[in-house]
Order: C-alpha cells, then sequence, then structure tokens
C-alpha cells in the first residue's frame, strides 16, 4: 500500500487487512487533502483509488501488500546477522536471518522458548533487562554478551528495538544479534600490537616510501637520542645519516631486490659516544592502497657484543694467565706463516717447558703451581715485543711466535733473553724455588711451511735441550727428528718385548770394603732386541717410565730376581742380597706391596732377601701412596736404600722419613774422588751423614785401587763397580762365589 495511504489509515484507526467503507474513503481522502504531507502525486493516487470498484481496489491492495511483502523478504534474506522476535516476557517468537545455516540452528535452539530455557542464568537475565528497558522508554538499547558455541568462545553485540506489534496482549520487540567476534580479536590483537609498539624496549620506526616519518616509539627516542620534535620534523637523523653513508646504496638494493635489510649500524648517545645497533628494515605493502612503508628496528647490542667478545675471549685465552690457548695460538701461528710469505722474512716458533714443573704441582700443590705458571707467564710478557705472539698452550708449556726476522743469529738472543727471565728465584708461598725453562726452536718456512710440523719440530727441540741436562735451548734439527723417530720406534718395540720374552737380568756383585765378602748382587734388566741386539736401559727405561709400561716391566724384574735368588739357594749359595732398583711409578701403585708379597710367597723366599733402591724423587708425588708401600715393604723385612743420593730433587728430611738401611753414594762423585776435592768433601758429608742415621754406605761406580783406598778410609761400608766385577749373568756369580772361597782376602775381583 502507498505509504501516504498507510499511515492515514493508521490515523484513523482503520486496519490494512480489511478495506475501508465508500464514506470512510472520503473521509479519509479529505483528511488527506488538508494535510501539508500530501503532494501532487499523493492526490492523485488517492483520487484514482476512490474511484475503483471494490474488486479492483482489493487487487490493487494486494498488490501493494505483496510488493512489500516481498521487498522486506529481500532485505531480511540479506542479512548476515539473526533478528529475533520476543515477547515481554522473553519468549522468542519468530527467528529470520539471511544466513540459512545460522538460522536453522537458531530455529531449533530458540523458536517457541524462553531465554531462561535456552541460556545461562546470567545471560537471560542480560537479555529481559535490555527488552524491559526498550519497550519502557520506547528507544534502542545496545547490550554486549559472549556465548560458547561448539568449544569457541564467540563476542555479540545486542541490538534491542521495540515494536507497536502486539501479539497475545504483549508487546513485542526485535533482537538483533550481531556476531562481532572478528571485529573484537582484531581490535584486541591491535591493542596488544600498539602496546607492544609502545613498551617494546626495541626502537620502532614506520617510514613512508619517502623515508618519512610516519610513526615511532618512545624506545627509537630513547635509543637514538632524537626527540619528538626532530622525528616529526620530517626525516630521522638517524635515517638520513644511514642513507647517506657508503652502505645507504647497499641497504636500498638490498630492500627492492629482497624486501629486507639486516646488519649493524653505529649509534650516538647524547655525549656523543658511539655505540652498535643492531637494525632491520623491511618493506610493507598495505593491501588496502598502493602504497608501500617500511618498518624500521633498532636494539642496543652493546652488552651482547661485550657478552660475545667474553665468551670468544674465554674460548681462545688460557684461563690462568690470561694468554692465548692452543685455539688462538694455532690461529695466530697459520698467519704468521702467511706473513712471512708475503713480507720474504723468517719467523720462529719458540716451545718452552718448565724443568720439574710436576714435582712442584705434585708435592707442594696445584696452588703453588699455578702461582708459578701465572707468575712465569709475567716474566715472559715483560720480555716479548708487542708483535710477539706469547701463548699457554697446556700445563707447563708455552710458546712465543716470533715475526719479521732476517737472520738467524737473533734466535740465540731471543732464547738467551728468555733463559736469563728465569735466573731469579721464585717466590712461591713460604718457598723460595730456582726454576729453569728447556727451549726448542724451529723456524719457518725454513724448517716448514706446515704449522702443525712447525709445532712439532719444535717440540722435538725442547726435548732435545731437556736431555742435554735442561735450562738450555735447542734449535730443530733434522737429526733431532731422527732421534723421534728412534723413540717411537723404541716404544712401540718395547710394548712387545714383555709379551716375547726379550727382558733379561744381569747382576753386578756387590763386596764389603774391608773383608772383600761377597755379601749382595744388583739386578740391572737388560732388552735383547731381534733387530736392535742388546738395548741399554738408558735407551728405554726413560720411555717405559713415559709410557707407563715400567711398572709391568718393574714387576717381571722383582719376580725374576726372585726366582733366580731360589735357584742360587738350591745350589747351595749362601743367603745374598739381591738389590732391584723400583720406579717411582711403582711406589704410588696402591696395590705394590701387595703384589711384592705374592711373589715372595710363591718363590719361597724371606724378605730381608732383597733390597730395593729408590731414588730421592720418588716420593715425590703421592706421598701418602709411596710411604704406605714403603712401611708395608719394611714390614716384610724387605731393605731400602737410597739410589744416588745428592743427585736427586726432594730436601734431606726424606732420609729421615724414609724407612732406609743403606745410602748409595752415586759413581759421579766416585769417579773424581782423587782428583776433585769437591767430590772427597761430598763423599765424606754424605757417609758422616749415613753413620748418623745408622745407616750402611755402599759406593758404586769403583774402578781403581786407590777409589777404593780413599772409600775405605773414610769408612765406607760396601762397594761395587768395574774394579770388582761387572754386571754378569746369574751363572758367574756361583763361579766368583767359588773361587772367592779359595782365595785371599787381598785377591781383587776384576
Amino acid at each position: 500500500m502507498h505509504r501516504l495511504l498507510a499511515r492515514q489509515l493508521k490515523k484513523l484507526g482503520l486496519s490494512q487487512d480489511k478495506l475501508p467503507s465508500q464514506q470512510q474513503w472520503a473521509k479519509l481522502l479529505t483528511t488527506i487533502e488538508k494535510s501539508y504531507e500530501a503532494s501532487d502525486q499523493d492526490r492523485y493516487t488517492l483520487e484514482r483509488s476512490l474511484t475503483l470498484s471494490s474488486e479492483e481496489m482489493q487487487v490493487l491492495y494486494q498488490k501493494q501488500k505483496d510488493t512489500y511483502e516481498s521487498r522486506l523478504e529481500s532485505i531480511l534474506n540479506a542479512m548476515p546477522d539473526v533478528l529475533f522476535l520476543l515477547n515481554e516476557d522473553i519468549k522468542c517468537l519468530e527467528v529470520m536471518s539471511g544466513n540459512k545455516r545460522i538460522l536453522k540452528d537458531n530455529i531449533s535452539l530458540a523458536l517457541g522458548k524462553y531465554a531462561h530455557e535456552v541460556f545461562p542464568e546470567d545471560k537471560a537475565r542480560l537479555f529481559k533487562d535490555a527488552v524491559t528497558r526498550a519497550l519502557t522508554k520506547d528507544n534502542l538499547v545496545v547490550v554486549h554478551y559472549e556465548l560458547d558455541i561448539n568449544g569457541e568462545t564467540h563476542y555479540f553485540e545486542g541490538r534491542v528495538m521495540p515494536t507497536n506489534y502486539v501479539v497475545d496482549g504483549q508487546r513485542t520487540a526485535v533482537f538483533i544479534a550481531i556476531d562481532i567476534t572478528k571485529r573484537v580479536k582484531a581490535d584486541v590483537q591491535s591493542q596488544i600490537i600498539t602496546t607492544m609498539f609502545d613498551s617494546s624496549r626495541e626502537g620502532m620506526l614506520i617510514l613512508n616510501n619517502k623515508l618519512e616519518p610516519v610513526s615511532y616509539n618512545k624506545a627509537f627516542c630513547d635509543l637514538t637520542g632524537e626527540t619528538p620534535d626532530t622525528v616529526e620534523s620530517g626525516m630521522s637523523a638517524l635515517v638520513k645519516r644511514l642513507f647517506s653513508s657508503s652502505t645507504g646504496n647497499r641497504i636500498k638494493e638490498s630492500m627492492m631486490d629482497d624486501g629486507y635489510w639486516i646488519g649493524e649500524v653505529t649509534g650516538y648517545h647524547k655525549s656523543g659516544e658511539s655505540y652498535p645497533l643492531w637494525l632491520s628494515i623491511n618493506k610493507v605493502r598495505c593491501n588496502t592502497a598502493d602504497t608501500t612503508n617500511y618498518v624500521v628496528m633498532l636494539s642496543d647490542v652493546s652488552e651482547l657484543k661485550r657478552s660475545q667478545e667474553e665468551l670468544e675471549h674465554v674460548a681462545t685465552h688460557d684461563a690462568l694467565t690470561n694468554l692465548p690457548n692452543r685455539i688462538l695460538f694455532q690461529d695466530r701461528l697459520e698467519q704468521a706463516i702467511i706473513r712471512t710469505h708475503r713480507n720474504d722474512t723468517l719467523g720462529a716458533l719458540f716451545f718452552l717447558d718448565l724443568d720439574r714443573f710436576k714435582n712442584i704441582n705434585d708435592n707442594l700443590g696445584h696452588l703453588v703451581g699455578d702461582d708459578l705458571l701465572m707468575q712465569a707467564a709475567q716474566r715472559l710478557k715483560q720480555i716479548c715485543r708487542s708483535s710477539d705472539t706469547l701463548a699457554r698452550i697446556g700445563g707447563d708449556e708455552f710458546t712465543v711466535i716470533v715475526e719479521d726476522l732476517h737472520e738467524t743469529d737473533e734466535l740465540a738472543f731471543i732464547a738467551q733473553k728468555i733463559l736469563n727471565a728465569f735466573k731469579e728465584p721464585f717466590a712461591l708461598k713460604d718457598y723460595k724455588l730456582e726454576i729453569s725453562v728447556s727451549i726448542g726452536i724451529s723456524i719457518f718456512p725454513q724448517d716448514s711451511e706446515d704449522p702443525v710440523e712447525i709445532i712439532k719440530h719444535a717440540d722435538t727441540a725442547m726435548y732435545s735441550a731437556k736431555e742435554l741436562g735442561r735450562n738450555t735451548y735447542q734449535f730443530y734439527t733434522q737429526e733431532l727428528t731422527s732421534s723421534a723417530f728412534e723413540y717411537f720406534a723404541t716404544e712401540i718395540a718395547l710394548r712387545k718385548a714383555l709379551e716375547n720374552n726379550e727382558f733379561f737380568l744381569l747382576y753386578q756383585p756387590q763386596f764389603n770394603l774391608e773383608s772383600n765378602e761377597l755379601i749382595g748382587v744388583e739386578a740391572l734388566v737388560r732388552w735383547r732386541h731381534p733387530d736392535m741386539g742388546i738395548v741399554s736401559p738408558a735407551a728405554f727405561i726413560h720411555i717405559a717410565e713415559t709410557n707407563g709400561q715400567i711398572i709391568d716391566i718393574g714387576r717381571w724384574v722383582i719376580a725374576e730376581a726372585s726366582r733366580q735368588c731360589s735357584v742360587w739357594k738350591a745350589q747351595g749359595m749362601p743367603d745374598l742380597t739381591v738389590s732391584v732398583n723400583i720406579s717411582r711409578k711403582q711406589l704410588v701403585v696402591p696395590n705394590f706391596a701387595d703384589d711384592v708379597s705374592a711373589i715372595l710367597e710363591e718363590e719361597g723366599l724371606d724378605g730381608c732377601q732383597l733390597e730395593f733402591e729408590i731414588t730421592e724423587s720418588s716420593i715425590i708425588e703421592n706421598k701418602g701412596i709411596a710411604y704406605d708401600n714403603l712401611n708395608n715393604l719394611k714390614a716384610m723385612g724387605i731393605n731400602m736404600a737410597i739410589d744416588d743420593f745428592g743427585t736427586g730433587y726432594s730436601s734431606l728430611i726424606n732420609l729421615k722419613q724414609f724407612p732406609l738401611t743403606r745410602l748409595k753414594i752415586d759413581q759421579s762423585f766416585v769417579r773424581d774422588v782423587t782428583k776433585d776435592p769437591n767430590d772427597e768433601a761430598i763423599i765424606r758429608a754424605t757417609i758422616a751423614l749415613a753413620k748418623s742415621l745408622q745407616l750402611r754406605v755402599i759406593a758404586e761406580g769403583v774402578e781403581t785401587e786407590n777409589q777404593r783406598k780413599f772409600l775405605l778410609m773414610e769408612g765406607c761400608d760396601e762397594a761395587q763397580g768395574y774394579f770388582y766385577s761387572q754386571p754378569v749373568e746369574a751363572d758367574e756369580i756361583i763361579e766368583r762365589y767359588l773361587h772367592h772361597n779359595h782365595i785371599q782376602k787381598s785377591v781383587q775381583f776384576k
């Protein structure tokens, strides 16, 4: 129906479902004509309507009604939201929506039901209050609520509007439920992003395609020192400086090609002090417009770089001395070799090892040892040039890389400077120790161009310096390499010597100086190698000491000497004391005394038939285990002798602490006893000391009658040496004993 006609019908209280009478139409027309609302078109429509018959009026009315309902249905079907028609009791009278799935779900859920039957109590109360207010105030009421749908939270905006439509005497209201979940989530996300942007500790700046600031946060100003005024004035000082620098073009190219650039730039504090900034720029193209923005992010990486530098320092430097460690040393050596090629100069590697450091470290403790290493490093720093690389590569080993050399003569001067640096004693807690150093020198590229080879050559030369008596230096030569190969060949062969039964014993007789009586023998190990022949102990004992084989070899010597002692006893020989040299490695084996006890029991010997000779330095390491073994051996009746007295490391206090029975004077003092007054004085003092401690004294290396007479006159008890006999095989000991029983005491054994 025409809108004006419909409105006027309503004013007259007429129903649109029932057509008016002819009299009512006349009254309606008069009213409309008097109304200022009526236009010429309206009057024409009404006048035409009044000339129609009742049947024609009915057709026209129905047509207008169908048009109206069709339009209304089209509008409702286009609605994405849900429209509920509710009465005053919040009963759902109608459900409408353009979304068929939602419509179907809500019809089955709500149609014909009250709110409290469908929704939780709080939601039902909310809807009741909203409808009541809308009907009371005859106005729009908006409410917001959330519902769980299929396990997910959805957010809704409810719009409640009153109607004049009355059902069963109750007014009605339209409730439109609008799903605003996406909008709410977008708002939350936007708030989060905004909060992150504003509160981020990283500086953020958004630029337009002209590189002009669009937005920024406080952290950006804090990091760059710029003020809001300077940023908003047109171009950030940081951006201007960045793109005007030499890296600006590279940044632009990267942004064009890859859409981003990441790297480190320099920032400046207000004081002018520079600091590192980590900067990233990302190109962002907006979907809604053909525009491009750039997001700039800044981070102060000062602490990170400091941490990285500290980690790198820890990884490349020795924790104790703060010198370069093996990793950095090897890198520096490789670079030094490259520079010698480029500059046509020479370089040298000095390989340093502190002499007898292990004895100090084990005897005086690791704290004293660490203090020594730190002091040694400090002395070496003082004599090295700034261009040299001083490193500690492990233990007591130091290296010095020297470059830019033109003559090898310079190296001897440098080596002597290093030796001189160790002349002064080291003050270590309650001790003042004189420490020397052995140095090996390898020249590059003369000796080699391979860093590994250069290190090996210098190491070989250092061991050569050790063998020459320490506190000296040696240059690498091919002969040293040959010696090193011989060393390793000997070590490999030595590992099979016991298994192949290649060891045997010789025995050197020991005599009473006054009576010339044969009192015992010293067992001396020899090695009969199938290719090298008879190998002297000097060639393999120190190797066995180094690789630990001395423990197995030493046990074999004790067992073989004990077995031979049993054989002699069965052959009618008197009880001779057999002296066996004991390595310090054996003495610190926890079950060493138990092994010796088992050997004695197996051979049926008394402990008094054995004598163990130990050196002064044997007790330096692991004193507790060593003393326990010595006391247990003494309890078995085994005699103890100090070998090579006066040449070892330990102090005289060990003579009082060791359970000793005999002291052996080293042959180095006996050799020149009739020529060197100092040797005579040392021997006299040694004999006097031994007597005061109630120890017997035996001298080794006696080769002349004058030596024998001097020792006898000074009170030495016993002797051995080539004057009496060289080391012989076991069978000859019996012959010499039998021969000795038929001759006078004045007869000399040779």
